[in-house]
């Protein structure tokens, strides 16, 4: 698993949390990152997998928990 280092007081990531985009598709960030959704916009919702209300708010928290 990667973490992101925080040096600049921005939001830290790590590879498992999860991209949803506006129409519902997510991903793991990792995959992400890894060049894996460059067919998919840059207008994605990074959800920390911890985020369990938001997950479920979100429709997915089933598919991805």
């Amino acid at each position: 698993m990667t973490i992101t280092t925080n040096l600049t007081g921005a939001k830290v990531h790590r590879s498992d949390d999860i991209a949803v985009w506006p129409d519902g598709t997510w991903a793991e960030i990792g995959d992400v990152w890894s060049g894996e959704y460059t067919f998919m916009s840059d207008d994605y919702e990074v959800v920390p997998i911890k985020d369990h209300a938001r997950l479920d708010a979100l429709g997915i928290a089933d598919e991805v928990l």
